[in-house]
């Protein structure tokens, strides 16, 4: 084998190394900022009787609000979908938000 093909290949499998290495398991968008949009989501939802295609709106409304694109949202859910105890820790830190909010707004005059 030449020195030019061996060099190639060495290249190669550090190349291969640092790829490897840097495909770590980060979700695609900060953990606060999407329980912040989620749980803005979910209010939303919870709290209108407009139809579907209206939410689908407000949706787009929020997700602009929080400089996040469908794409980045979606990925995200897939994120947390395929490990079920990410989304234990994350309604867990979703109910202490929820809380939190819940004080504010009793603090509130």
């Amino acid at each position: 084998m030449s020195k030019v093909k061996r060099q190639n290949q060495h290249w190669l499998i550090i190349f291969l190394f640092f790829l490897l290495v840097s495909c770590d398991d980060a979700p695609p968008i900060p953990t606060e900022k999407f329980l912040e949009l989620y749980v803005d989501l979910l209010i939303i939802q919870d709290t209108t009787t407009t139809p579907n295609f209206f939410l689908d709106s407000v949706k787009t409304l929020v997700l602009n609000r929080y400089n996040v694109s469908l794409d980045q949202y979606d990925a995200m859910l897939k994120y947390y979908n395929s490990s079920p105890e990410r989304w234990i820790a994350f309604f867990d830190s979703a109910t202490v938000y929820v809380e939190r909010l819940k004080l504010e707004a009793e603090n509130q005059p």
